[in-house]
């Protein structure tokens, strides 16, 4: 019999800030802070498009990353109520979409071309600073943080360890940021709401980290059901209805609800070209269900989404609230949400898209 899991603890440092000082998601007066101009270069022209910065420099270099994966995981691990030496006897699951990009382009600036590319450079220095051998990473474009907590969450479930961390980071590296903008991805102006008609995505950088366990935390319960990852085989860089369809028909069939047991969806709505097929799909299957939007706060951060939006989703259930949707927008004008509004007891789905059709979704059903 599979055991339960819960989601105890949370940390973040985003554009909007960091957890454990105030900002939108956890002071109610905290101000907005919107996306800042990143220059682009395309075919020898300059372009500023906005983008949600959250770290100082523009390039990380490999120690940068490592301090800034290391002080989530000491956030996470605290907030849980877990003491740092604790952290030999917890395996750690990494998502990322980027990992040392910038590291490589800021030593090409000073050193130039650097071959050498691993995924396992930050998993090999958090192996040897916290001691312990089990450290995953994933790699699976804009789903890599989730990937990871399914795994983190089937490995709690099957009693291979009792407790979890799931790291997920993303910083700003040029090799990304021009190849979205070549593909016509990226929004030229911000304002704009996903599920509004956005001109395209809003890129930003994040890192985040959950802790994972199967006892409650003390004071509420989150807990985790039906976690799942599909393939999207229809289309490598957009969703798909049928396959949206089924990961969350099959989501909420694992997690043993109806969409009338739900009191909110948390979607991707990334702004980009699958916000068309999601509307579609959420207004016929969750009709009556509101909306979760995260993504005009920080930013599509890629494979730091999961752990960003489940941590920010967490303070802000503890909160009793969800922030207002920032700008001029009061209300969305094209579905129902929750932001502006206080946050009850009872179950939010979660889905998250990725390039090369890398989904998932789960259900936290959240008790005080």
């Amino acid at each position: 019999m599979p055991l339960p899991v819960y989601l105890c603890g949370g940390s973040y440092d985003c554009a909007q800030g960091r957890s454990g000082e105030p900002n939108l998601f956890s002071h109610p007066d905290a101000a907005f802070r919107p996306p800042q101009p990143q220059t682009v270069s395309a075919l020898g022209s300059r372009q500023a498009l906005p983008y949600f910065k959250a770290f100082s420099p523009d390039l990380l270099t490999l120690p940068d990353l490592c301090r800034l994966a290391e002080a989530q995981i000491l956030a996470a691990a605290e907030d849980a109520g877990w003491l740092p030496e604790e952290l030999a006897h917890i395996p750690l699951f990494i998502g990322s979409t980027s990992y040392v990009m910038s590291d490589r382009e800021a030593r090409q600036t000073v050193h130039g071309p650097h071959t050498r590319y691993a995924f396992d450079q930050i998993a090999g220095y958090l192996k040897q600073r916290f001691g312990h051998p089990n450290v995953f990473s994933f790699a699976t474009s804009c789903t890599s943080s989730a990937q990871a907590l399914v795994a983190a969450a089937q490995t709690v479930a099957n009693g291979l360890a009792p407790r979890a961390l799931v790291l997920g980071f993303e910083s700003f590296n040029r090799m990304t940021f021009e190849h979205f903008h070549a593909m016509h991805l990226l929004a030229e102006h911000s304002g704009r709401l996903p599920f509004q008609q956005a001109d395209g995505m809003i890129l930003g950088e994040a890192a985040a980290c959950v802790a994972l366990r199967a006892q409650a935390a003390r004071t509420y319960q989150a807990r985790l059901l039906g976690p799942i990852g599909q393939t999207d085989c229809h289309n490598l860089t957009a969703s798909s209805e049928a396959p949206l369809r089924r990961l969350l028909a099959d989501c909420l069939q694992a997690a043993g609800l109806s969409p009338s047991d739900l009191c909110a969806v948390k979607t991707h709505g990334s702004g980009g070209s699958s916000d068309d097929i999601e509307a579609a799909v959420l207004a016929d299957l969750l009709p009556e269900v509101p909306a979760i939007l995260l993504k005009p706060y920080t930013g599509h951060t890629l494979g730091a989404t999961a752990a960003l939006e489940s941590a920010l989703l967490l303070h802000a259930l503890r909160r009793g609230a969800l922030p207002a949707l920032p700008g001029k927008h009061a209300t969305h004008p094209n579905l129902p949400t929750l932001h502006g509004q206080t946050l009850d007891n009872g179950a939010y789905l979660h889905y998250f898209l990725g390039f090369g059709g890398s989904h998932s979704a789960w259900v936290l059903d959240w008790q005080t």
